[in-house]
């Protein structure tokens, strides 16, 4: 009879201690993943290409042709709590902007060799995207030719304001698009005796990629 209920009460022991093993267990949970915001404060230096549409004027003659234009740029960011990203940037390019045309006989080419500006940025960044708006000053040379007569070149200084997006592929490199809208203004300019005023502007379209230190 003991050893019946000592059986028995090992059974009881066994089959209680299996029951607890087979319980299910507390899961820990596991913090989630979060990924990195990107911050856009730092500085960077890159290049840019795409087209000038120029627009210029000989006097009462319309000279609008579009080229080449390409070049490198530098600057830095500074980003603040909510958003807001403020910056400087500079830039120069080559442009291949050229037009010619015969008016009364006389051939006059109109060409844009370079142009370069300094510019402050203001922007929003919703974390690795950032739109901004631009503008300052723009610089750049105007090179007028009669032909037969003689040619005058001359440098600039006026003003470009554009927009433009960035986007930020890794910590360090990002990618961008760009319209601006330059001017170099107008200035009287004389060639064999002959004295115009000669106008150029021009609207830039350009990709480029930078990499940020």
């Amino acid at each position: 009879m003991k050893m019946r209920i000592a059986l028995a009460a090992l059974l009881l022991t066994s089959t209680s201690a299996l029951a607890a093993d087979l319980a299910p267990q507390a899961v820990e949970p596991v913090a989630p993943v979060v990924a990195p915001v990107y911050n856009w404060t730092g500085f960077y230096a890159g290049v840019h290409a795409g087209a000038a549409i120029g627009q210029g004027k000989v006097g009462s003659v319309k000279l609008n042709g579009t080229g080449f234009l390409g070049g490198v740029h530098a600057g830095y960011n500074s980003q603040f709590d909510g958003g807001f990203v403020v910056g400087l940037e500079t830039d120069i390019d080559y442009s291949s902007v050229k037009k010619s045309k015969t008016v009364d006989g006389i051939r006059g080419t109109l060409k844009n060799e370079w142009q370069g500006s300094t510019r402050a940025r203001f922007g929003y960044a919703f974390d690795n995207i950032l739109p901004y708006v631009t503008g300052g000053v723009a610089y750049g040379n105007v090179k007028t030719t009669l032909t037969g007569i003689g040619s005058k070149t001359d440098t600039r200084v006026g003003w470009t304001a554009g927009a433009g997006v960035e986007y930020a592929i890794d910590q360090n490199w990002i990618v961008r698009g760009e319209a601006r809208y330059v001017d170099l203004g107008d200035k009287s300019v004389t060639i064999g005796g002959l004295r115009s005023k000669v106008k150029f502007n021009s609207t830039d379209l350009t990709l480029g990629a930078s990499y940020k230190f």
